[in-house]
């Protein structure tokens, strides 16, 4: 029987929680762990500095910081729409 991952549960899936999630990528991190991410909002991140631009024309995908695939590839579980409640560790 093998023992089940350690886990890492992220809360908030904004500009720095995509960036601390490449960097876990990067480190080898998401093969050794499991990877949960609870987002409250019902995309994932996107570029809120330049957020005015989708009034003018741009597209929620050309905003999106979440290259496509990413998730799947490194086995990332990502819960939209799905804010944490409370932490209990």
């Amino acid at each position: 029987m093998t023992e089940p991952l350690p886990a890492i549960v992220l809360i908030g899936h904004g500009m720095v929680g995509q960036r601390y999630l490449e960097a876990l990528a990067e480190r080898g991190a998401t093969a050794t762990h499991r990877v949960t991410v609870l987002c409250e909002e019902p995309r994932p991140a996107y570029d809120r500095v330049h957020l005015s631009s989708y009034f003018s024309g741009s597209s929620p995908e050309e905003l999106s910081l979440t290259p496509a695939g990413f998730m799947a590839e490194h086995g990332i579980e990502l819960h939209l729409g799905d804010p944490a409640e409370s932490v209990d560790r």
